[in-house]
């Protein structure tokens, strides 16, 4: 029952919980005293009366605010306000009054606590989710988990799901019935309500059993929810999988790679024969893009791939009879029932099963190699005996782990022996999952020595091998990095001793295919005497692609009278510029990585080709650190006697010089691998001062001829470099670079764009940030080409066109990047001039830009 003030203040009122709750009530809503909004507040939260009250709340933002959002920082002499009115008042307090309401507080004054919370948010009544519920769910858990206290542990142990849905119940909170309600309200999430928090309600042996009992509700609640909740529910459903079977059946196949991953992992825990039931309607009702994952597993199960044949079956009789009803033969009128890529998908898996899976002695494989760190066998060996911890969380560290390991099919070994289900496939997953400890995945980074240590488990698993050639990324959230698994398969059957006979087919289209794959196909195939027959009968075939494809490569085999098209005529005739069009195929196999992501995020082929036509050729440093050397970074700093320090002069007595930063081989550099006019000859001596004052940095250019005598110049230099404690420091990590290597690069505008280009490209932003993700974490050093974007702060080369005044006016579209060097913390250094001045070999006016966000 309420009491009043007055009431709570007599002794003799009693402290039973009704009285605990009400004072607990007015501690925690007293910011509200200041509003002058308390007592009808305190009285409908208590009694149910004044339900207007809620309305007139949400127009007393700050102080109502400081009722929703308590933790929010507030400035001290609003903190003191509502502590003279209601004196000891403290947040600290006020969440310990929560708190008690939150353990002792029956559901109708909960539900209207809730409903006061979701008001003095600010929220609408009528704006549905997230609803008052919501909002009171999650600061359940946020008042408890602020603490370590019994009370806190209390209040978590009383609020199961069920107790949310009493509260949902009494309140009548939006929903078709009570449990909906709850289900959404604990499983909502958005940019402004993450769930983590309310998650927590349904952790534990009530939250298993509630979502169990309400598996129907949970089924039709979880499909208007966002991707990482969908990823949460399916993996929620191994804990009952029978419970949740055909939620788990359904999430299988669903938009988002995670969740199908994670719904296919609570499918798992079911039998064969089980899995089989739930997955077969997929099999000619799913679309094409979400089929795979589940094809994958019904090819390991018992009885699956009778299901796939099964299915092609019925598929191929569905066509036999829209052909006889339609009389044209073309099997697709009226709608016809077969699609012909799920047709496709479905032949392959059997392929695999029943013919790649059976050929395990296609290639020789060594016995399985065992780990020769005694730890990492002692692992193995409790791993094996099903003793240890669960296996993710042994093997959390698996990157560092698989590098230990020389061969993958220890872990293998060691999973079947524990009774893991699909070890193979499990096992070879790690590749397309897990991450290094820079984020990248492990197979996108994937070396020859990796490559070493998997191919036997490939060889032993054909069927996986071909799966992976499919382009399947194992990109289970939007911000995970990719892996191209194409690339990646091939760089393992790259190791194979002998090409696996099975696969010649399909590596042999590839080799003669018009897209990047077709080198590392090439590759694998070596001199294969079918797949060479197969090249030189494509020379006369009807496709000019395929015919160029195999000119292309039976003139790398050195065939008598075969000459090679022309570099770049994998992009079509037009495309690409002149400049780019020399490029090797090596480093045109980025632009092709891009063109196709770029076709995978909806951008039609027509803009796609026409942005490929702004690519540039450059010279980078590699991932690697290989290359050929192009000059030489730090001192020594050689010039001619004649040509004095470059340097900054205020007086006859008063010169900043300039630090030197690398000195470049012109004769190293060969014609055309830039798309700058570079002198055949010579050096270029790159300075500066790399400070922090300003974008413009002290420094610049000088060109020193070929065959011009030189000497060794001493230089003061007297500024404070950034990154470095002095330029001595500077210089010494330059030159424990020292040479400068280079490899064939090509790049693409990143740079903020200008109205003209943007109107030229409508898919440009889109096309820029496709290209953002072409990396493999090289590129320290670029010359030539477009400048990499640093923070959105613009195009250097286009910005080096503002004059001073008294200057000679110059296009920006003249302005070039001569180089540019990724050199200093949270910043980039670009050298840009004007092509007519690098024509005319007037290094003098370089100018020099640092950008940074220190």
């Amino acid at each position: 029952m309420y009491q009043s003030e007055r009431e709570i203040a007599d002794p003799d009122g009693g402290a039973d919980s009704s009285h605990r709750v009400a004072a607990a009530v007015r501690d925690c809503l007293a910011p509200l005293k200041v509003s002058h909004v308390f007592e009808p507040v305190v009285e409908h939260v208590l009694r149910g009366t004044e339900p207007e009250a809620l309305a007139r709340l949400r127009t007393h933002s700050v102080d109502a605010g400081m009722v929703a959002a308590p933790v929010v920082h507030r400035r001290a002499e609003q903190v003191a306000a509502v502590a003279d009115l209601h004196p000891g008042w403290t947040r600290q307090a006020a969440d310990a009054a929560r708190r008690t309401v939150y353990r002792t507080a029956p559901a109708d004054v909960l539900a209207r606590f809730g409903q006061v919370l979701h008001a003095a948010s600010g929220r609408a009544p009528d704006q549905g989710e997230p609803s008052w519920l919501l909002v009171l769910a999650d600061d359940v858990v946020r008042a408890s988990g602020a603490v370590d206290a019994a009370d806190a542990q209390s209040v978590l142990r009383r609020w199961s799901p069920d107790v949310v849905a009493e509260v949902a119940r009494a309140g009548a909170a939006p929903g078709r019935t009570a449990v909906h309600a709850t289900l959404s309200a604990l499983l909502y999430a958005d940019s402004r309500n993450g769930a983590h928090r309310r998650h927590q309600l349904l952790a534990g042996d009530a939250g298993v059993a509630f979502l169990a009992r309400h598996s129907d509700a949970l089924a039709e609640v979880v499909t208007g929810l966002a991707d990482h909740v969908r990823r949460d529910v399916a993996a929620r459903c191994a804990r009952s999988p029978e419970a949740h079977a055909g939620l788990a059946a359904g999430l299988a196949v669903d938009a988002d790679a995670g969740v199908r991953a994670s719904a296919l992992a609570a499918l798992s825990r079911l039998d064969g024969p089980r899995q089989v039931d739930l997955l077969r309607p997929h099999l000619r009702t799913a679309s094409s893009d979400r089929l795979p994952d589940a094809l994958a597993r019904l090819a390991d199960l018992a009885d699956g791939v009778v299901a796939i044949e099964e299915a092609l079956a019925d598929g191929d009789g569905d066509r036999d009879r829209d052909r006889d009803r339609d009389g044209d033969g073309d099997g697709h009128a009226d709608g016809g029932s077969e699609d012909p890529e799920r047709a496709r998908l479905l032949r392959r898996a059997v392929y695999r099963v029943r013919v790649l899976r059976s050929a395990k002695a296609a290639v020789r494989v060594p016995p399985v190699a065992a780990p020769q760190d005694a730890g990492l066998a002692e692992e193995l060996r409790i791993l094996a005996a099903g003793s240890g911890p669960d296996e993710d969380r042994t093997w959390h560290d698996v990157v560092g782990r698989l590098a230990l390991l020389p061969d993958v099919r220890a872990l293998r070994d060691a999973r079947r022996a524990a009774g893991t289900p699909d070890a193979d496939r499990r096992t070879t997953g790690l590749l397309v999952t897990r991450t290094t400890h820079t984020g990248r995945k492990i197979g996108a980074a994937l070396t020859p020595q990796d490559a070493e240590r998997w191919w036997p488990l490939f060889a032993e698993r054909l069927d996986l091998a071909d799966e992976y050639l499919d382009k399947g990324d194992g990109k289970r959230h939007p911000d995970q990095s990719a892996v191209d698994t194409t690339t990646m398969i091939l760089t393992i059957l790259e190791r194979f001793p002998a090409v696996p006979e099975p696969l010649v087919p399909r590596l042999t289209s590839m080799a003669l295919a018009a897209n990047r794959h077709r080198l590392s196909a090439r590759r694998v195939l070596g001199d294969h005497p079918g797949a060479r027959a197969s090249a030189l009968d494509a020379l006369s075939g009807p496709d000019g692609s395929t015919r160029s494809s195999a000119a292309e490569w039976l003139a790398e085999l050195g065939e008598p009278n075969v000459v090679g098209p022309e570099p770049g005529w994998e992009f079509g005739q037009g495309v690409l510029h002149p400049s780019a069009r020399t490029l090797p195929a090596a480093t045109l196999w980025w632009l092709d990585k891009f063109r196709e992501q770029a076709l995978d995020r909806g951008v039609p082929a027509d803009d796609v080709d026409r942005w490929l036509g702004l690519a540039r050729p450059t010279l980078r440093t590699a991932a690697d650190g290989g290359g050929p050397v192009v000059g030489r970074l730090g001192s020594p700093l050689l010039l001619p006697p004649d040509v004095e320090t470059p340097a900054t002069v205020y007086g006859p007595d008063d010169r900043s010089e300039y630090q030197l930063i690398a000195t470049l081989d012109l004769a190293a550099i060969p014609p055309g691998a830039t798309d700058l006019p570079f002198p055949p000859d010579g050096q270029v001596l790159l300075f500066a001062n790399v400070e922090l004052d300003d974008v413009l940095l002290p420094g610049g250019a000088v060109y020193v001829p070929a065959g011009t005598p030189v000497e060794e110049r001493e230089v003061s230099l007297d500024y404070e470099p950034y990154g470095c404690d002095s330029p001595e420091d500077l210089d010494g990590d330059l030159r424990h670079t020292g040479d400068l290597r280079l490899v064939p690069g090509v790049s693409l505008p990143s740079c903020p764009l200008d109205d003209e280009t943007l109107a030229g490209h409508p898919f440009a932003r889109t096309l820029q940030d496709v290209w953002s993700e072409q990396s493999d974490e090289g590129g320290r050093w670029q010359l030539g080409g477009h400048a990499y974007d640093f923070d959105g702060y613009g195009d250097p080369a286009r910005g080096s066109a503002v004059q001073e005044p008294g200057e000679e006016l110059t296009r920006p579209e003249d302005w070039v990047v001569l180089a540019q060097w990724v050199g200093v913390p949270m910043g980039i250094l670009y050298w840009t001039i004007t092509r007519q001045d690098l024509e005319a070999r007037r290094f003098d006016r370089v100018v020099v830009q640092l950008y940074a966000n220190p």
